[in-house]
């Protein structure tokens, strides 16, 4: 039984996938050392800078998948008002959060005013001009507000850890033994056994983790937490997928070799980061 799977999954890298998992391979091999070098040893605010150039990066690809004929002013507001909101966020100006909200909807009213054209298509355009600033500005300013708490070094390297487990062990699940279709809808090589996979390997490597970091804390906590970020990291993937399949792409960009575009990356920290930094706080009694 395990030399069929094994062979399954042979052929599976040496056909069209090959390729794209070696980049993959290549890429995380490069990426990684440093990103975890600089959380570790670099000052507190590395890690929100890279939360800011990530969150351009993703809201320009995202505005490219969902407004794809705007005007360039248009995709312009929409970036600066994410950025904005990440900064406030990572800066931990949570007071200002409900009046920037008002600035934003008042800046979006005015700003599609001037520039529609077909007004029957205005709504539509400022709504998804609101959600791509929530879903990745806000969102994504979770991982800066993580870092910010008590042993956020450790949280965030923690949460890293456990998404990319929980990736890679749903693909080598998905791999070997996938044979029931999770959603075909929206992602059709997504499968149950994969799913399974992602979140076994997000408690594995959450364990393990623990274990050397947080040796205080209860291996229940523990798996609760990885079970979350694995569970939350997979819809944040589906929701990705589903904005792809709405835009009639398979990737969001070509910025990452083997990886697509940066939203191929961020997706499941959308939901998981929020996750796990709400859990510390209320869960755990965290307190920036």
């Amino acid at each position: 039984m395990l030399r069929t799977h094994y062979s399954e999954l042979n052929d599976y890298l040496r056909g069209g996938m090959g390729g794209i998992e070696k980049k993959k391979i290549w890429t995380g091999a490069l990426v990684v050392p440093p990103l975890i070098f600089l959380i570790l040893l670099g000052p507190s605010p590395i890690l929100s800078l890279m939360v800011l150039v990530a969150t351009f990066l993703g809201l320009r690809e995202f505005y490219n998948l969902a407004l794809p004929e705007s005007k360039g002013v248009e995709r312009l507001v929409g970036i600066g008002l994410g950025l904005i909101l990440t900064a406030l966020l990572s800066c931990g100006n949570l007071k200002m959060i409900p009046l920037f909200l008002v600035l934003i909807l008042l800046v979006l009213s005015v700003l599609f005013m001037g520039t529609s054209q077909n007004l029957a298509s205005t709504i539509t355009r400022i709504g998804i001009s609101f959600f791509g600033i929530l879903y990745i500005g806000f969102l994504l300013s979770h991982v800066s507000l993580i870092r910010d708490l008590p042993n956020g070094k450790r949280w965030a390297l923690f949460l890293i850890t456990t998404v990319w487990a929980g990736d890679i062990s749903a693909f080598s699940g998905g791999a070997l033994f996938g044979r029931h279709k999770l959603y075909p809808k929206i992602s059709p090589k997504k499968t149950y056994e994969g799913l399974m996979g992602g979140i076994l390997g997000s408690m594995i490597v959450a364990l393990a983790f623990g274990l050397l970091f947080f040796p205080e804390i209860g291996k229940g906590i523990l798996i609760l937490l990885a079970m979350g970020i694995g569970i939350f990291g997979q819809i944040g993937d589906f929701s990705e997928s589903m904005l792809k399949r709405s835009a009639q792409v398979k990737d969001s960009g070509d910025l990452i070799p083997g990886h697509g575009g940066m939203l191929d990356r961020l997706d499941s920290f959308l939901f998981s980061s929020p996750f796990l930094y709400y859990s510390l706080i209320y869960l755990l009694k965290e307190t920036p």
